[in-house]
């Protein structure tokens, strides 16, 4: 090149670099816009749930009332105690049976139904407390974003696609209009998963395996089923890179970030655990001879839950909302996104898999000892030279199949396939579903967001009462202005995704919509940032 032409290239190189910059502002500011408008629909949604639905509905939602106003008083609830306040509405369970969940929830719930329902203001200590479920769904859905974003960073598509997968889950948004304790164990467990992945493709950091405990401990001190992801997260953490320039440096890493987050998680919820024993005789703090006396349940064998068509169906319609657990819509909803996000996952695998082949092979053929192979995989990638993303599909798999098989054990003692017992997996189907719909190609993926996403609100229009008032006159008035605010923010939020996705089509690959992991062949430490 001459001086000349070096010269001119000067201008033309800076113009393009703030070309990108500036490109990458608009992204980030459409990203930033597509989130907004999730987590504001979702809680738009949950309220107009909220205000159409009659109160203490279920003997389920008085009884978790009735625990955070024990938890106002000072103490725990006792299953034989049965409910300490007395409603002069609603369903009335004939015994506290939510008593052996922890009580984080319930510790947030305290300050804001206590006072109202000790001031004999129950039906708006019933609203409150539904309006704060409706805020955690916000954080559920705010958590969900975050994991997707480790898991996939760089790639903005895929995580705000997840913020509105998550936002429009039927369920999510019934429970977000209730009392129930869920949703903080959800927005957990999509912390969990975010960890996870940062964890495996940043590297161990101190500070990633402080923030591992509290997720841990919180965790724990929300659902029991928590522990499923747990293992997960403790199991990332043992095969994640390491600052290590040893191979025994690397294990005793490892070793030791994995056993503190599992004590301090032991440590921070075990004493509840072990309340439940002494009261229960179990862990879970279940009551299977009186759920068989009193409900009519009874033990079932593994292969009669299995091959029962209604145990799927009640468990996993996860986006039904209003509509049968049967209806078409809601399959639709959930399996369309994730059986395109298996099909790309098997074109990856088969195009990956040779390439690594050659790589180990040309690797070989140069004669690299053994032991200097583990070494530089020890600093730059996950255990045994495995690819991050790989260990991910793996994590997902494994948490999906161990909460299944927890719902099998459950039904099999005479427990019911609830729909909400499934919430926990709603941040790896969101974010799994996320990538099939947006891997297709610019014009495919925008095709596919939108038909899903009109889908999504027809079933969330059928869990709103628009008609018959329920409660206070106003209460309906409130819900029709709420419920046409909250489509207009979803129509905002669809749109945010669908522009971004036109603006940069993310690439296909196992670690797809990454960005370059400069310390993966090249022997530098994690960053950790």
């Amino acid at each position: 090149m001459s001086a000349a032409e070096s010269w001119a290239e000067g201008p033309r190189s800076a113009t393009r670099e703030r070309r990108r910059e500036g490109r990458a502002r608009r992204d980030a500011r459409l990203e930033v816009a597509g989130l907004v408008a999730a987590v504001v629909f979702v809680v738009l949604a949950s309220v107009a749930r909220a205000l159409s639905n009659g109160p203490l509905s279920t003997a389920d939602e008085t009884a978790h009332l009735d625990y955070a106003y024990e938890v106002w008083h000072g103490h725990l609830p006792v299953f034989e105690r049965g409910i300490q306040f007395h409603p002069a509405f609603g369903a009335v369970p004939p015994v506290q049976w939510v008593s052996q969940h922890p009580p984080l929830f319930y510790a947030l719930l305290a300050p804001v139904v206590g006072p109202l329902i000790d001031g004999n203001h129950l039906y708006i200590a019933v609203i409150a407390g539904r309006f704060e479920d409706a805020l955690i769904a916000g954080t559920t859905v705010l958590a969900t974003w975050w994991a997707a974003r480790q898991v996939r960073p760089g790639d903005r598509v895929v995580a705000v696609v997840a913020a509105l997968a998550t936002a429009s889950t039927g369920m999510l948004i019934l429970v977000g209009g209730a009392i129930y304790n869920d949703l903080v164990n959800v927005t957990f467990c999509a912390l969990a998963i975010g960890l996870a992945a940062r964890a495996l493709r940043t590297g161990l950091t101190t500070r990633l395996v402080v923030a591992a405990a509290l997720v841990g401990v919180g965790g724990m001190l929300s659902r029991l089923v928590f522990a499923v992801f747990l293992l997960g997260l403790v199991v990332a953490l043992f095969v994640a890179p390491t600052r290590a320039v040893t191979a025994r440096g690397a294990w005793g890493r490892r070793v030791l970030a994995a056993v503190v987050v599992g004590v301090v998680a032991a440590l921070g919820a075990g004493w509840f655990y072990l309340r439940n024993r002494a009261l229960t005789g179990n862990v879970a703090g279940s009551h299977p001879a009186w759920a068989a006396a009193h409900l009519g349940r009874h033990d079932r064998t593994a292969s009669s839950v299995v091959t029962d068509k209604g145990f799927w169906e009640q468990l996993f319609a996860v986006y039904r909302a209003g509509l049968p657990t049967t209806s078409p819509l809601t399959w639709v909803l959930l399996l369309a996104p994730l059986v395109l996000a298996a099909v790309v996952g098997v074109v990856v695998l088969v195009r990956t898999l040779p390439a690594r082949g050659r790589r180990h092979g040309s690797a070989a053929a140069d004669g690299q000892p053994a032991e200097v192979a583990e070494v530089a995989g020890v600093v730059g990638r996950p255990l045994w030279g495995v690819p991050a993303g790989w260990w991910l599909a793996a994590m997902m798999v494994a948490v999906v199949v161990l909460t299944v098989f927890l719902e099998v054990r459950f039904v099999m003692g005479g427990g019911a396939p609830n729909t909400r017992y499934a919430l926990p997996l709603v941040p790896v189907t969101a974010i799994v579903g996320a990538i099939g719909l947006t891997a297709l190609g610019r014009i495919a993926g925008t095709v596919l967001t939108v038909l899903w996403s009109i889908c999504a609100v027809v079933a969330y229009s059928s869990a709103v009462g628009l008609v018959t008032p329920v409660g206070p006159a106003i209460a309906l008035t409130a819900t029709r202005g709420d419920y046409v605010v909250s489509l207009v923010v979803f129509a905002f939020m669809v749109v945010a995704a669908v522009v971004l996705r036109l603006r940069r089509p993310p690439a296909v690959g196992v670690d797809a919509g990454s960005e370059p992991d400069v310390h993966a062949d090249h022997g530098g430490r994690p960053d950790g940032a």
